[in-house]
């Protein structure tokens, strides 16, 4: 009796199984795109490259297009498209509803903020709140902080360069940019710079967060547990100044009378908060640091013509890549067209939705836009503007459209701002770092190279004041 217990389970386990297969690639809606079969039989693939392998899934999926073209299904659900010219339609602008994946931002900490919203109306609704404060001119007002900021920084490199102690320029730059955010948005800072090693604990936290990454896309209830860990946030701090009237940032988005009461409680905020200082913790301080370091690689440079400086700005951006992950999104109302290729909409509600992802990547490292591109080069950008090519159409580090990252004039104002006095004051030498450093490789939330976190060290040996 048990042999044909066990027989009849086994014949209904194979049948589930074949079933599944002869869904997944006959009867699925991607069943005619291109991509290797075990890819579109689930996530299986990838799991094993983002996970066990530590975000190398990217570079699998760089191999699939180089075999099956621009096009490819990367899993059961996604596609994967690879075409420079093709990244504002995926990342579109005003005008298109575009939802976010599901699954994809499951992973976040945050998951009342926005980055963290799947639907595009509601997404508008929440934007209302924040984006006048990175408006072009609220950041323009903010230029007596951040200087303030970089006279602290340059007191501590001189008192590094006096006792002849290396400095991790990656912890340097996060104690002046998380102080920039706190100041700005909460009316007051920690004063990491004051940090006895001249580092942010705030950016280890980060740093730890961002590692578990892929684990928490699969398994989204690490992302709760996650929330709730002890890091150098104090949450109820940030409840505390938030309510501040004295702080226009976050008082007024609580009371705005505009915005629906969900939107506006004060966890939607905290969580809102946190984002702004992740975000602007991680990615500017990759791009400050490989700034510097390049400057330094030829010989050290005293002086920068606005042109050179943006070439640098631009081009660390571009190494760094800003959110190194793929970021889905789907077409709610239109289909996508791309070549015979017709990609069909859909909404939350929808039987099904198709995701389609790029990576920034590989459109910063694509030849055909950016020749010999693991050359650090700034001249490139100087060359095409006079050549009237806008280059910075290709630029992604803060992604395009309509879910754009909204802190990217603060960025741009800070690593504007730091560049050009640190380099003008200081005489630096790069200590026991290398071109490997700088080379990402694993590609979790934002992206690191194969060993370590890639810190840039260097000794500060002159001061030209």
């Amino acid at each position: 009796m048990s042999e044909i217990v066990i027989w009849w389970f086994t014949a209904l386990l194979a049948l589930i199984l074949v079933e599944w297969v002869v869904r997944t690639l006959y009867l699925h809606p991607l069943r005619g795109f291109p991509g290797p079969r075990i890819a579109a039989l689930g996530s299986y693939l990838e799991f094993y490259y983002d996970v066990m392998k530590d975000g190398t899934y990217l570079w699998e999926i760089e191999k699939m297009h180089e075999k099956y073209g621009p096009v490819v299904r990367i899993n059961a659900d996604e596609l994967h498209i690879r075409d420079p010219d093709y990244y504002s339609t995926v990342y579109a602008g005003p005008g298109h509803r575009i939802n976010k994946y599901g699954s994809a931002v499951a992973a976040y900490t945050v998951p009342r903020a926005s980055i963290a919203t799947v639907d595009h109306d509601l997404h508008r609704i929440q934007q209302v709140m924040i984006s006048p404060y990175f408006s072009l001119k609220s950041i323009k007002a903010l230029e007596p902080l951040i200087d303030e900021r970089i006279d602290r920084l340059c007191e501590r490199l001189d008192e590094r360069r006096r006792k002849g102690i290396v400095v991790e320029l990656d912890g340097a730059f996060a104690a002046l940019t998380y102080d920039v955010i706190t100041a700005y948005f909460y009316g007051s800072h920690q004063d990491e710079l004051a940090n006895d090693e001249l580092k942010s604990s705030v950016r280890d936290a980060v740093v730890g967060l961002i590692g578990f990454y892929h684990f928490s896309r699969f398994l989204p209830f690490l992302a709760s547990a996650l929330k709730h860990l002890p890091i150098p946030i104090s949450e109820v701090d940030i409840k505390k100044k938030m309510r501040d009237p004295a702080l226009p940032v976050c008082h007024n988005a609580l009371k705005d009378p505009s915005l629906p009461t969900e939107e506006n409680d004060l966890d939607r905020l905290v969580d809102e908060g946190k984002t702004i200082i992740f975000a602007g913790t991680e990615t500017t301080t990759r791009a400050l640091s490989v700034a510097h370091m390049a400057a330094l690689a030829p010989g050290p440079c005293d002086e920068y013509s606005y042109s050179e400086l943006t070439g640098v700005i631009n081009e660390a951006l571009r190494f760094t890549h800003g959110v190194s992950a793929r970021l889905p999104r789907i077409s709610v109302d239109e289909p996508l067209r791309f070549g015979e290729w017709v990609i069909p909409p859909g909404t939350v509600l929808s039987c099904f939705q198709t995701p389609v992802s790029m990576s920034s990547p590989l459109q910063h490292m694509d030849p055909s836009i950016f020749p010999n591109p693991r050359a650090f080069n700034p001249g490139r950008w100087i060359r095409a503007a006079e050549d009237g090519m806008d280059l910075s159409k290709y630029m992604v580090s803060f992604t395009k459209g309509s879910r754009a990252c909204l802190g990217i004039h603060m960025a741009y104002a800070e690593m504007y701002l730091v560049i050009a006095r640190i380099i003008r004051r200081f005489e630096l030498e790069l200590h026991d770092t290398t071109g490997d450093d700088v080379e990402v490789y694993h590609i979790r939330l934002t992206g690191y190279p194969r060993k370590g976190l890639g810190d840039i060290k260097v000794r500060v040996v002159g001061d030209n004041t």
